[in-house]
């Protein structure tokens, strides 16, 4: 990783961040999304089996009220001693089975037949009565719309019809059973209630319907597309389902499945609930939701199950769920694409401005004598970056080229003062102030270092020359330097004072002819000699005296060459 260039490392950041947010972000949407739909779906296939349930149930309750109803009628005439009427009786049950499609038949039986009805005096038809003569009909629509009648059984208490409200106490219904109607088998069950007259049981009454008319219904509700219902008796037994060959079996010789068998149960007692499980139908893995439907107020619950094969229920969260991941992986790798890209066109913008940077810093290294400016003609913040980068690289460029040219003009002012010629000065300037700086100091310095010396030291070096070789006539000329000045006014001393040795040889030699004369005479007389003697020793003493003199000038004179050798000297290292 530490090997990677910075344009590596951020695409690698971004990619992996960008993939690991927009994996989460799309696993919480299509995770949340599934869920909220599978919960919408189930809620749908629950509010689908409820519907249906509270359907059928409307329609039991219909067939407790109507049979309740003819259980009232039956008490009221018994209490009143009122005989009814056979034919009214036949009429009423027709219309009762006219206004309710659903029922089959219509029925009612009594331990004492007397109590509504007289017995058959021959005049009636004999299909109304039961071998004791008793009025029983039996009312059954046809298919085709008709009616037949016939008798029905004698009364018994083992009839199951007739016992259970008996045992009940209330409305009851039995267990669906075949029975041949209208030339056919025709599973039914029948909804019966009690009879009573002062608190005993006297008879019962009831209707009958075709459980087929269930299964019809049932086998119409459109579930998804493999979906349906099932509809089972508060004894387990199949009512309806689209498997005809279960209707009528116990659900626990269909399956040994203990989740739908226990499910079953709970509903048995009421209880509303949802479990997976393969489906009776196709096996297939499936949500059901159990609808326990309660028969009038008895506790006894029938069971409606609606089923619907996972694959279908979820098909929708499936579909969201996968094009959400579809979705995520395409936006993923349209953003990655656009990274890469975008990557790209960083890498080469930072690789130009690095080069450029690299160029320019081997400028500033003298590695190159000019500085190349970066190639990006963008508008983002790179050509910005750029632009700035740019401006800097010709300020200090055009900074760098003016102290080169600075520095050359030092280099030749050194040279010249290498040369003594202390009038010379650094003339280029430059932006840069502390070299502006450097420059004013240094041509101050030859200012006052000429001021104090002179403007051509080879002209004193001459001078100086001459002077070594007792030649104090040359001056320096045209010079107000200190140095300068000082060494023209030791020559006119030199100069004045050897015209004075000279007057004064001068006046030796005039003096010694005198003495010459004097010792001529000397010989002539010793007292003019005494005379001339002390004259001669009065001369030679002041030529003694003047020879002291020049000789003390003379070495003033050396001292004042060697002072001005050791300022020369001193002015050529300022110099240099």
């Amino acid at each position: 990783m530490k090997k990677l260039n910075f344009g590596t490392k951020l695409l690698l950041v971004l990619v992996s961040i960008t993939a690991v947010s927009l994996s989460l972000m799309i696993y919480i949407i299509s995770s949340n999304t599934f869920e909220s739909l599978k919960n919408q779906s189930q809620e749908y296939v629950n509010e689908m089996a409820k519907s249906n349930a509270l359907e059928i149930k409307n329609t039991l309750d219909k067939a407790v009220v109507i049979s309740n109803t003819i259980a009232n009628r039956y008490e009221s005439a018994i209490e009143h001693n009122e005989k009814l009427s056979k034919e009214g009786t036949i009429k009423y049950l027709k219309e009762v089975l006219n206004q309710n499609k659903f029922l089959l038949g219509a029925w009612f039986t009594f331990e004492d037949g007397t109590l509504v009805y007289t017995k058959n005096d021959g005049s009636d038809k004999t299909n109304y009565y039961t071998k004791d003569g008793v009025f029983q009909p039996y009312v059954v629509r046809n298919s085709d719309g008709t009616f037949t009648i016939e008798a029905s059984n004698d009364f018994s208490l083992e009839s199951e019809w007739i016992n259970k409200p008996y045992k009940n106490k209330e409305v009851s219904i039995t267990e669906p059973y075949n029975y041949e109607i209208d030339g056919k088998n025709v599973l039914l069950t029948t909804v019966s209630s009690p009879v009573y007259y002062k608190g005993k049981f006297v008879g019962a009454v009831g209707v009958d319907f075709s459980l087929d008319f269930f299964n019809k219904k049932i086998n119409e509700i459109k579930l998804f597309e493999n979906g349906y219902g099932a509809l089972f008796d508060n004894y387990g037994k199949f009512i309806a389902h689209p498997k005809p060959e279960n209707i009528g079996k116990y659900i626990k010789d269909v399956t040994k499945n203990e989740t739908i068998l226990n499910a079953i149960e709970k509903s048995k007692n009421g209880e509303k609930n949802s479990y997976f499980a393969k489906n009776l139908k196709t096996g297939t893995d499936s949500y059901n939701y159990v609808y326990p439907i309660q028969f009038g107020d008895t506790k006894n619950y029938w069971t409606f199950i609606a089923t619907a094969p996972e694959s279908e229920y979820l098909s929708e969260a499936s579909f969201i769920k996968n094009f959400s991941i579809i979705a995520g992986i395409v936006v993923l790798s349209i953003i990655i694409i656009v990274i890469l890209i975008s990557m790209r066109i960083l890498n080469k913008n930072l690789t130009t401005i690095k080069d450029g940077l690299l160029g320019f810093f081997s400028f500033l290294n003298k590695e190159e004598k000019k500085a190349h400016l970066i190639e990006l003609d963008s508008q983002d913040e790179f050509g910005q970056m750029a632009k700035v980068i740019n401006e800097n690289i010709k300020k200090t460029e055009s900074l760098i080229l003016q102290d080169n040219i600075l520095i050359d003009d030092v280099k030749r002012v050194v040279d010249e003062v290498k040369a003594g010629y202390l009038d010379k000065r650094i003339e280029k300037s430059t932006q840069n102030e502390s070299l502006e700086e450097l420059k004013n100091n240094f041509n101050g310095m030859l200012e006052i270092t000429k001021q104090n010396i002179c403007i051509d030291i080879n002209k004193v070096v001459s001078v100086l020359d001459s002077f070594g070789k007792l030649d104090f006539r040359p001056k320096i000329e045209n010079d107000n330097g200190k140095v300068a000045v000082g060494i023209n006014n030791l020559a006119t001393i030199i100069n004045k004072m050897l015209v004075e040795n000279k007057t004064n040889g001068l006046t030796l030699d005039k003096s010694s002819n005198v003495l010459l004369a004097n010792v001529d005479k000397l010989n002539l007389s010793s007292n003019e000699a005494a005379a001339s003697l002390e004259e001669t020793a009065a001369a030679l003493e002041e030529v003694t005296s003047n020879v002291r003199n020049n000789t003390q000038n003379i070495a003033q004179m050396a001292k004042l060459s060697t002072e001005v050798t050791a300022s020369a000297s001193q002015g050529e290292k300022l110099a240099n």
